[in-house]
């Protein structure tokens, strides 16, 4: 049992959020940084009351959220190495990543983006199965 939380943990701490986080960023350095995307992407918006171009803002975001994902996967390794062979994952890092999972239904529901959807979902079910293993031992 303790087994199978941990590699389902690393399998949705660790794997995906690396693997998602290392694409978004791939992704941000190899097409969007294009300067005919840069242009369709120079208009104005306010933000907080301040005036920003949409490709200043929407840079900020993209390359943070890339890292962001591959710190939470490394935070996930320190975790997973942390824990004592007859150990579950702890279930606040079961919930905060239940969290994260949600936020990934979300955007794929909001921004109509059918593999963070999907993904997410899978990700929910997996994180699930996790807690539910997890609490089961008390």
């Amino acid at each position: 049992m303790y087994k199978i939380t941990k590699n389902l943990f690393r399998v949705f701490g660790v794997i995906f959020p690396i693997l998602i986080g290392a694409l978004h960023t791939f992704a941000h350095f190899t097409d969007l940084i294009k300067p005919e995307v840069k242009e369709m992407l120079s208009k104005e918006i306010i933000i907080l009351g301040e005036s920003q171009l949409v490709w200043n803002a929407w840079g900020v975001m993209s390359v943070m959220m890339g890292m962001s994902f591959i710190t939470i996967g490394l935070i996930n390794i320190s975790v997973l190495n942390k824990l004592k062979q007859n150990e579950h994952p702890p279930i606040l890092a079961i919930i905060a990543m239940f969290i994260y999972q949600i936020s990934v239904v979300y955007v794929g529901f909001e921004f109509d983006a059918a593999n963070q959807f999907y993904g997410g979902i899978f990700g929910l079910i997996l994180t699930t199965i996790c807690a539910f293993l997890s609490l089961k031992k008390s």
